[in-house]
């Protein structure tokens, strides 16, 4: 995207492509799609690891595109390809790791299981993956579980997974096929807490699509959310659903920020919307908020939501030019984004661009068949343009589904009896731009009204941070030592003498936790020790006493039958590949060539 800053590569970073249906039947796209976003979720729970979200991710499916060329885009050094064979009880899933910084594969496996087993599996896989990742660029810490599967009900699953793939589609008749999805799961397994907790997200989107009045959605989202806490008081996604109904419901602005904090303690990204949300409408910390929303573009940098929630963040901070900016990269991943058009001809608009801002509402409008809050949006540019009696004659004879539509045009149009009016009526609805009275600048025409003062006196707003102009800088804390000098220097030496006199670097199949038995070590802990004490990662390390043990074997005139590829796999090495790709960059030339060099 020509607007775009260049996103830099992080080394311990990922995307996992979406896996291949390889079953009969096509039907079966949702379990492959299911499996694939099940790994995105379990390697999101691990700490330090770039995990790139499931739209950009899904953007490349069914595309033949280069790794390298993808790793580019994306910012990240692997990409995780597979594929899915579904067959009555039985499932296959293959699965391999690619660098995109030379496109070689330094890790593939093949898992058949029974059907049944595939909780236990997508975990393991999981695991291994982020070891692979760990080995390869550097220390993360990795739970000892990631994924935690609150049913062992493979037909409970199914149905889940297909509610899932209809709930992220958001349109009319996915959400009504979600909820039937969920409702069946939850009578399969009665204590699905997961089918609880997306029935809740589910009942939010159709209230937003008015297939429930707004308050009855949010009382059916929030008994779902509970029941999912009640069975597991873990569940992210059921605090999540909470949050949003205190903050835009319940006007409960602790209660929101309680139940959000739960969330991210139990799994959910700090990147999200709820939090940008939190931090322009209660908080008024505008910085902050762009910062959440500039690192969802780069964890999602595909998404078109992604560019338009930025773009949304600036519009409310009334950095109008930073807005159109994230808008158009919004509009250049789909040019038929309603949203994004509606939001971009506001903000020209309110910059007195009126030509152009007339033609990406009005075009929003014919996308959408003449519905939605674009009309509001079109009356709110002929009171900018001026045209305020053409705008009173349409307000006298509409009806509005939200009474604070009616509210915000009285507003700019500074007539504050019928502004009030109407702001009355939409405080007994429980409006959710009720949220929005504290900041948003479409009510500063009536902030000294004395009834207005009283309506946001109910509202119970918590005061605005201090320096909200300034936010303190995210600072990067230093590594902590987790051992003291004395143990680092025992459990230095052991490893030493695993190295140079077990010579265990010699077992092709060494890993990073298969090494930490030998050390007595948890995991986290020596891989915490190579990297912040040795400098090296885990593959740095065994690989370069690997690297000793062939140039030793290749100079010695005893094993000149062997070919060069035998030593390398009798010093350790197991692969072809990456045996000739870690040469040439530690000695910069071939094996061959350096042989060669050695000779007198």
């Amino acid at each position: 995207m020509s607007n775009h800053l260049p996103i830099s590569s992080s080394n311990k970073s990922i995307v996992v492509l979406p896996f291949v249906n390889m079953s009969a039947d096509v039907e079966n796209e949702y379990f492959s799609d299911g499996i694939t976003e099940e790994i995105i979720n379990a390697l999101t729970t691990v700490k330090g690891l770039k995990v790139i979200a499931r739209t950009s991710s899904f953007a490349f499916k069914n595309k033949n595109i280069d790794v390298r060329s993808i790793g580019q885009q994306l910012g990240v050094s692997t990409v995780l390809e597979g594929s899915v064979r579904k067959a009555k009880n039985r499932v296959r899933i293959t699965a391999q790791l690619i660098n995109t910084n030379d496109g070689t594969h330094f890790w593939s496996k093949n898992f058949d299981r029974d059907l049944e087993d595939i909780f236990t599996l997508q975990d393991e896989i999981s695991i291994l993956l982020a070891d692979q990742i760990r080995e390869n660029f550097g220390h993360i810490e990795i739970p000892s579980v990631l994924n935690a599967t609150t049913t062992r009900n493979i037909e409970a699953y199914d149905l889940w997974l297909k509610g899932s793939f209809h709930l992220k589609r958001k349109d009319y008749e996915d959400i009504k096929a979600a909820l039937k999805l969920f409702k069946d799961a939850i009578k399969v397994d009665p204590h699905y807490s997961e089918a609880y907790a997306y029935l809740g997200e589910t009942y939010i989107q159709a209230a937003a699509l008015n297939m429930f009045p707004n308050e009855e959605g949010n009382n059916l989202a929030r008994i779902a959310a509970e029941k999912a806490i009640e069975l597991n008081a873990e569940n992210a996604k059921a605090h999540l659903v909470l949050a949003y109904i205190k903050l835009f419901s319940d006007w409960n602005w602790d209660g929101a920020l309680i139940e959000y904090d739960k969330a991210i303690q139990y799994g959910l990204s700090e990147q999200n919307d709820f939090i940008t949300y939190y931090y322009i409408f209660i908080k008024e910390d505008f910085d902050r908020a762009i910062q959440v929303a500039r690192g969802e573009t780069e964890t999602d940098p595909l998404h078109v939501h992604s560019h338009w929630q930025l773009g949304l963040t600036y519009y409310f901070a009334r950095r109008f030019e930073d807005s159109i900016v994230a808008f158009n990269n919004a509009l250049e991943i789909d040019p038929n984004y309603a949203e994004a058009l509606r939001f971009r001809g506001l903000v020209k608009g309110y910059l007195g661009k009126f030509k152009e801002a007339l033609v990406d509402i009005n075009r929003a409008l014919e996308m959408i068949g003449g519905l939605g809050p674009a009309n509001l949006d079109l009356l709110v540019l002929n009171i900018l343009m001026g045209k305020n009696e053409e705008v009173l004659a349409i307000l006298k004879k509409s009806k509005f589904l939200d009474s604070s539509d009616p509210a915000v045009l009285y507003s700019l149009l500074n007539m504050p009896g019928e502004a009030i009016y109407w702001l009355e009526k939409a405080y007994e609805e429980r409006s959710v731009n009720m949220a929005t009275l504290k900041t948003f600048w479409v009510w500063d025409n009536l902030r000294d009204n004395a009834r207005f003062k009283e309506i946001y006196a109910q509202m119970n707003f918590p005061p605005s941070i201090e320096n909200k102009h300034n936010p303190e800088p995210i600072t990067i804390s230093q590594p902590t030592l987790i051992f003291s000098k004395n143990e680092i220097k025992s459990h230095l030496e052991q490893l030493g003498k695993l190295m140079e006199e077990d010579q265990i670097y010699l077992d092709p199949t060494i890993s990073l936790r298969h090494l930490a038995e030998k050390l007595d070590l948890q995991p986290n802990k020596l891989s915490w020790l190579l990297n912040e004490q040795i400098g090296k990662n885990f593959n740095e390390y065994i690989n370069a006493f690997r690297l000793i043990s062939f140039k030793e074997k290749a100079l010695n005139p005893k094993n000149n039958n062997i070919t060069l590829l035998g030593l390398a796999y009798e010093s350790g090495f197991n692969s072809k590949t990456v045996f000739n790709v870690y040469f040439k960059k530690m000695e910069g030339m071939t094996p061959k060539a350096w042989v060669k060099s050695q000779i007198k």
